[in-house]
């Protein structure tokens, strides 16, 4: 529809003009053959007023009817017609004009218009006085006139109706080629439209706003596609995770369901077993207890709330903690090192320090007996810790996905501790959510490196 409209409104601005120009023409013409026949009749009437003057009353019944273009009217004074001269041959003259006397009496010294008589054509009429009182009009047939501009009406028609015709294919195929990158990006729309998402536009002309226009979609359409697939899987982290809880939480129900079963049933009679009865239930409720906190914690961390941010002196968070461990297990062999004592991070002091706490633990449970290395480094406004290990370490592939939700590591770093695999999820929440960055790098039987990236404040 747009094209047509655009073809309609240059056909209509090209037919206007044409239009407006070709009545101009028909008009000057029309007025310069008027104009000729005027100077003609001036000259004529000149003439023949010069031969009427030269006769006397009695000798006019004398002059000679010759062929003539023009037609002769003289009335004298009383308004009576003398002389009346039709115009054309004698054998097949024209219709006289509709030229009454007292017309001609009344506008002597004047060039006019008048109707013809009998269907016959116009007439140009010029009056003038004549020495003796009477009056001439001599008139000039416009019929020659009126074909010359029907003539030429129909030849502008014909060449407006040609330009129309030649034009439009013309500008037919010129819209064509420069609307064609536009049809292809309006194909790859479509295309996409329908579900194809790897489809992009191709640069097919060397025109800026084109390629621009090209590029920008292209842009668009990435981040469209990104966007959709950070959300398709976002969905299966979802779902995956719902699958995982409910995987988690059925194995301590489903102890707890049996040993309460065997309970009931009256099995376990003796003080003994009820005690190793009671004991597995309250162990799996607890389990299932510190499962579901943590569920509850990656929840509100994943809505952003139940963080409270304060500036924290980072380096002090993080020797308190390598303090705390030691002081725990005093076998556990801890160096510190900081060079960012001043530094300070804007975040939840509580939450920060359960992401140092575990990843301190994490190398007691799954490196014991290693030598681990605590380092607080600050450069460009943020502040770096890293938890370095000198342990069995993991695989690349495991250490692509420790930080995964229900993750456990199988090989040299798994340990027969059950876990619930959302530890290192939720200290990457934590980080996230204070605008940091947290990585793990490792390789089998050199250890392990979890490298912690917080954005510092500004010094006070």
């Amino acid at each position: 529809m747009t094209r047509r409209r655009a073809l309609a409104l240059v056909f209509g601005a090209l037919v206007a003009v044409f239009v407006i120009g070709s009545a101009f023409a028909i008009t000057s013409t029309r007025n310069q053959l008027l104009d000729n026949i005027d100077d003609n009749l001036a000259n004529q009437l000149e003439l023949n007023a010069q031969v009427l003057n030269s006769f006397t009353p009695d000798a006019l019944d004398e002059i000679d009817v010759r062929n003539s273009p023009l037609a002769i009217t003289v009335v004298d004074e009383f308004g009576q017609i003398v002389i009346d001269l039709p115009a054309g041959p004698i054998t097949d003259p024209e219709p006289p004009p509709d030229l009454p006397p007292s017309r001609i009496i009344d506008r002597s010294g004047t060039t006019f218009t008048v109707d013809g008589t009998d269907d016959g054509p116009k007439y140009r009429v010029a009056v003038d006085r004549l020495d003796n009182g009477s009056h001439l009009a001599v008139s000039a047939p416009l019929d020659e006139v009126n074909e010359t501009l029907r003539v030429l009406g129909r030849t502008l028609f014909i060449t407006l109706v040609s330009m129309m015709v030649v034009l439009g294919a013309i500008f037919w195929l010129l819209l064509r080629a420069s609307l064609r990158p536009y049809d292809e990006l309006v194909d790859t729309a479509e295309a996409i439209a329908d579900g194809d998402m790897d489809r992009r536009a191709v640069q097919t002309t060397p025109d800026p706003d084109i390629a621009r226009l090209t590029s920008s979609l292209n842009t668009m359409l990435d981040r469209l596609q990104a966007s959709f697939e950070e959300r398709q899987r976002a969905e299966d982290r979802v779902k995956q995770f719902a699958a995982d809880a409910s995987h988690e939480l059925r194995t301590p129900l489903t102890t707890i369901a049996g040993y309460s079963e065997v309970y009931l049933s009256g099995a376990a009679t003796d003080s003994e077993s009820v005690h190793k009865q009671m004991t597995r239930i309250n162990s799996e409720a607890n389990r299932m207890g510190r499962l579901v906190n943590d569920l509850l914690a990656l929840a509100r961390l994943d809505q952003g709330r139940g963080l409270e941010f304060h500036p924290v002196e980072i380096g002090s968070l993080v020797a308190d903690v390598v303090t705390d461990a030691q002081a725990i297990d005093p076998a556990h062999a801890l160096s510190y090192v900081s060079s960012a004592d001043e530094e300070r991070v804007s975040g939840d002091r509580d939450a920060l320090q359960q992401v140092f706490v575990n990843l301190v633990a994490n190398t007691a449970v799954h490196a014991p007996g290693s030598n681990v290395d605590v380092a607080v480094t600050a450069q460009n406004g943020v502040v770096t810790i890293t938890v370095a290990d000198d342990g069995p370490g993991m695989s690349t592939e495991v250490a692509a996905s420790v930080f995964d939700r229900f993750f456990r590591a199988e090989g040299p770093r798994a340990t027969s501790a059950r876990g619930s695999g959302l530890g290192l999820s939720i200290v990457a929440a934590i980080v996230e959510a204070h605008g940091g960055t947290i990585t793990a790098e490792s390789e089998l039987g050199t250890g392990s490196t979890f490298t912690v990236v917080l954005p510092t404040l500004p010094p006070s």
